[in-house]
C-alpha cells in the first residue's frame, strides 16, 4: 500500500514492529517456538516492512528534489523514520536469539548510530575493562587485575623460605616455605538502564560512547566502592578491605611513621596510600616532625610515598601497604542485553541490562593496614 507522506509510513511500520514483538514476547513467555501461523504472520510482516522501507526511500528521494518550502514537513519526520529502522533491527536480533535459544550478548554497545538504517545492535568487540585498569584507584595503587576468567580460581600464596648459619659439618635445617591459596568465585554485578526511542533516533556517536563508558565505569566504581568499605564478605559480594581491621590513630607525623613501620617490618615493598578526601586534607595540614620541615602530604605523595584519593573511603580514613597483594578477578566479557518487547516499546523505551561477574581478595592479610586521621578529643596534630 502506498502512503502519501513519511509519517504515515512510520505509523504503518510501528504497527508491524509492535505486532512482531508481541509474537516474540508471547513465545518467550511460554518458552516455545513460533507455531505455523505465527511464523507465517511474522515473515509476512517482515516482508511488508522491507517493502515499506523501499517505498519510503523512493518518497524521500523525490522530496529531496523538491524546493525547501515544499518538503519541510516531510523532512521533520526523519527522526521518527530512523527510530523505526532501529526497531526493525531489534526484532531480527530477538527472533534470532529465540531460535537458537541463546541470549543476545553485546560485546561493544547496545546502540549504533553511525548511519541511518544501520543495525541497533553492534557486535564488534569493545574493551570494557580499560576503565577498570586505567581509572580504578586500587588498580592504580598496584592491585592485580585478571580478566577473562572461567570457573572458580585459586590464587597460590607461598610463604618465604628461610636459611640459617651452621657449622662446617652441621646438618642444614628445613627452610622450605609452604603453599596456601585464596579462592575467587564469580559474584554478579548488575543494573538496568532505560533508553528512550527518541534518544536513539536523535543521538550521536559521541553520546553513544558516553553511554558505553558510563556503563563500564559503573561496573568499575562498584568494585572499588565495595573493596574500600568495611562490610563483611558474603556469597554475593567480596569483603571490604577495612573489614576486620582496627584503624591506627594517625594524628601526628610520629604516628604515621609508626604505622608505616608496621607494614615494612614484614618486608613488603612498593607500598602505596589510598585515602579519603578528608584524610587528604588532614595530612596536608599535618606538620612534619618537631622542626616543622613541611607538611606530611605534599602534592600526590604522603611523606614521599605515592598516594591515591577516593571518595569511596569513608570519613578521614585510609589504607597503607603493598596493594599488589590484592587480586581482582573478572569473568568473561561484560554482558549487555537489549530488552525491546511490546511493554517497553509502549513506553517509548528499550531496556539495556548489564551483567558482569567479579571477585577480589587480599592474598596476604598483613599486607595492608588501616588508619584514621580523626583527631581525638584533647589531642592535637603535628606533634
Amino acid at each position: 500500500m502506498k502512503y502519501s507522506n513519511t509519517l504515515e509510513y512510520s505509523e504503518a511500520i510501528a504497527n508491524l514492529v509492535k505486532r512482531n514483538l508481541e509474537i516474540v514476547s508471547l513465545c518467550k513467555k511460554e518458552e516455545r517456538e513460533m507455531n505455523e501461523d505465527e511464523e507465517k504472520e511474522f515473515d509476512e510482516n517482515k516482508e511488508e516492512l522491507k517493502e515499506l522501507e523501499n517505498e519510503k526511500e523512493e518518497l524521500e528521494k523525490s522530496l529531496e528534489e523538491q524546493p525547501e518550502d515544499e518538503n519541510k514537513e516531510q523532512k521533520s519526520n526523519k527522526n521518527m523514520e530512523k527510530m523505526e529502522k532501529k526497531n526493525f533491527s531489534i526484532v531480527d536480533e530477538i527472533r534470532k536469539s529465540m531460535e537458537t535459544r541463546q541470549p543476545i550478548v553485546l560485546n561493544r554497545s547496545a546502540i549504533t548510530v553511525a548511519a541511518e538504517g544501520e543495525d541497533v545492535v553492534a557486535t564488534d568487540v569493545w574493551d570494557v575493562w580499560a576503565p577498570l585498569r586505567q581509572d580504578n584507584v586500587l588498580a592504580n595503587a598496584g592491585a592485580k587485575v585478571y580478566t577473562g576468567l572461567v570457573g572458580d580460581v585459586q590464587i597460590p600464596v607461598f610463604s618465604k623460605c628461610s636459611v640459617a648459619w651452621k657449622g662446617e659439618t652441621a646438618s642444614a635445617t628445613d627452610g622450605n616455605g609452604s603453599f596456601s591459596s585464596v579462592s575467587l568465585s564469580p559474584k554478579r554485578i548488575t543494573g538496568k538502564f532505560p533508553i528512550s526511542l527518541q534518544f536513539l533516533a536523535q543521538t550521536t556517536p559521541d553520546v553513544e560512547a558516553a553511554i558505553r563508558n558510563d556503563i563500564a565505569m559503573a561496573f568499575s566504581e562498584k568494585i572499588e566502592a565495595t573493596l574500600l568499605d568495611d562490610a563483611q564478605g558474603s556469597t554475593t559480594q567480596p569483603a571490604g578491605l577495612f573489614y576486620g581491621l582496627t584503624p591506627a590513630s594517625v594524628n601526628s607525623y610520629a604516628q604515621l611513621l609508626d604505622m608505616e613501620a608496621e607494614v615494612e617490618e614484614d618486608n613488603y615493598k612498593d607500598c602505596k596510600y589510598v585515602v579519603s578526601p578528608k584524610a587528604k586534607a588532614a595530612l596536608k595540614g599535618m606538620i612534619k616532625g618537631q622542626n616543622a620541615t613541611g607538611m606530611v602530604m605534599d602534592g600526590n605523595a604522603i611523606d614521599g610515598t605515592e598516594a591515591f584519593v577516593s571518595s569511596n573511603v569513608e570519613a578521614k580514613k585510609g589504607l597503607y601497604g603493598a596493594f599488589d597483594n590484592l587480586v581482582i578477578g573478572i569473568w568473561d566479557e561484560l554482558r549487555i542485553d537489549v530488552v525491546a518487547d511490546s511493554a517497553t516499546l509502549a513506553d517509548g523505551q528499550i531496556m539495556i541490562i548489564l551483567n558482569g561477574y567479579a571477585d577480589a581478595k587480599l592474598v596476604r592479610s598483613d599486607a595492608l593496614v588501616a588508619f584514621d586521621t580523626t583527631v581525638a578529643s584533647g589531642s592535637g596534630a603535628g606533634q
